[in-house]
This record gives C-alpha cells, structure tokens and sequence, in this order.
C-alpha cells in the first residue's frame, strides 16, 4: 500500500543547494546548469529555505536587479520539510494542502532540526500517488498562474518547457521546443465536454475494460493538443497552418505526456515544417507527424 512506501525510497538524495549570501542570479544559474526546478536554501548546512523557478520567474517578471538580491530575501520561508520516514501519502497531503511542488526531506535522528537528507516533488509521487497529485493540481488550478515569456499568457508549475536553439528570438533549423505535463482525469473529462467527445472509451471506467485498451484512454486530438503547446512556445507568435499525424499507440489517463517539436525546413515567408511526436511517461512514442507554422513577431504594443 502507498500509506507504507517511505518518502526515502523515492527522493531525490542529490539536492542542489546554496548559502542564504548566494544571490538569486547564483540560484537561478544553479537551476539553469543543475536541470532542477528549485534550490534549497541552508544556512551553516541547515536548510532554511527554498527558491523555485516560479520565484525566479516573479523576479524576472517585477524586473528586479538579481546582482543585488540575496536568498535570504528571495527565499521562501518558513521552510516546511518532511521526515525520511514519514509515507508517500504523507508527503503528497502536505504538498496538496499547502498548495506546493516541492518538499525537503531531512533525517531528524542528526538532530534538531534535522539533516537535510533529500527532496521530494510531485513528479517522484506521480508515479505511485497520481490521483492525490490530481487533486493537488486542481489546487493549484485555483492559485494566482505565473507568466514567464511574452508570447503565453501564463505557465503552471507543474508543467515543464524547454527551447534549445541559436537563441530565444528566432527561429532556424534544428531548434527544438519540448513541453511536458500530466494528462489528468480531468482533463479529459474537460476536453469531452468542450469538444462534444464523449466517446465511452475516454470517459467510462467499465466500458473501456472491455476494449482493446482495457482501460480508458486519452482522446487523440488532446494528445495531439500537446504538439500545439510545444509549438506555442517557439519564439514569435506561432500560427498554426496544419498538421498531419499518426496514432501509433494508447495514451493512458494520467501519464505525464512529452511533446518534442524540431523545426525540420524553413519554407520561406516566416513559415517552417516542425517534426512532431508525443511520448508517453515511459518514452513510448503514441503520436509522430509534422506541421507547418507561421511565425510571426509578439506585438510590441501589449503589456509584458
């Protein structure tokens, strides 16, 4: 049972951390080069607060200086942490109820107030607790969402995007847009009822049994949705002008879903050829095509 699995057995043991005199310019570099989504924040090797992406991300929004912003300032605090010994479950209410992506673990037999031993973060527990990580994300549906780039209107914590090219203003050949988040439930009871697809097999527990699938399956055009989301997120504002696909394998309900989007040909008139493909949790390719997009340039009258 989940209530039995130690948060031990599936934190991340290699934190990444910094001194409350590091600047947020060096946090932010740490979660650049690191690949992590937050820095622990410890004082004489006691951890004492946490920095995310998302308060980077309001730093950079508010256009503040980061040469001269210590974490003691960035920080957020206090600092909730869990022990080692204490169950998955335990660790993913208290992310739930306190709104939260990341937890600290610390080993509280070092002594008080404990070593810092670990972290955990949604995306460990979405593999053994994904319908308490469901209702912690439709918490966090109801928070303030962060707007980190100029051409999408805001991000959420639990998704994950990533632009490797020449640089972050254009578009060439070979760059590539990658975006990532968790198909829920209720996204795609969400999707039946925007769209009118209320095929059994994507919404009925018994019924999709009895199908080839033997279980409910993510509709198609949403995982095909997820392309449109990674290609949003190319430099510019992108238009779509179309799009072929092929369904290659079952998308199961509550898999974090990958879409890879690299720009194959420049067709001339700001227009490109994308290769497409979405992967499943487990790296399993269930949809590949390409599209053709129009770039434009972001409008330099509206608000950033």
């Amino acid at each position: 049972m989940h209530d039995t699995i130690p948060v031990a057995e599936i934190m991340v043991s290699d934190v990444v951390t910094a001194e409350t005199d590091a600047s947020a310019t060096d946090a932010a570099r740490l979660l650049r080069d690191e690949g992590v989504s937050s820095v622990v924040v410890t004082e004489d090797d006691t951890p004492v607060g946490i920095v995310t992406e998302g308060d980077i991300a309001t730093r950079l929004c508010h256009r503040e200086d980061f040469g001269s912003i210590s974490l003691a300032e960035a920080m957020s605090t206090p600092l909730e942490t869990i022990t080692s010994d204490a169950s998955i479950v335990e660790a993913a209410t208290a992310l739930r109820e306190d709104g939260r992506e990341h937890l600290p673990v610390v080993d509280e037999t070092a002594g008080d107030p404990g070593e810092l031993v670990g972290i955990v973060t949604t995306s460990e527990l979405s593999y053994y607790v994904p319908h308490l990580v469901h209702r912690q994300q439709r918490a966090a549906a109801e928070r303030p969402r962060r707007r980190v780039r100029t051409d999408t209107q805001y991000e959420r914590d639990d998704w994950a995007f990533e632009y490797r090219g020449e640089d972050e203003s254009t578009v060439s050949v070979g760059d590539v847009a990658r975006f990532t988040k968790t198909i829920s439930s209720d996204d795609v009871e969400a999707f039946a009822e925007v769209t009118g697809d209320t095929n059994r097999v994507h919404l009925d527990d018994a019924y999709a049994a009895e199908t080839r699938f033997g279980e409910r399956i993510v509709h198609g055009v949403l995982a095909n949705g997820i392309v449109s989301a990674a290609l949003a997120r190319l430099p510019g504002l992108t238009i779509y002008l179309s799009q072929e696909s092929s369904f290659l394998a079952p998308l199961s309900i509550g898999d974090r879903v990958t879409a890879v989007c690299e720009v194959s040909e420049d067709l001339g008139g700001s227009r490109y050829r994308i290769d497409t493909t979405v992967s499943d949790e487990n790296e399993t390719v269930v949809l590949e095509g390409d599209a053709v997009v129009l770039i434009d340039e972001v409008p330099s009258d509206v608000d950033d």
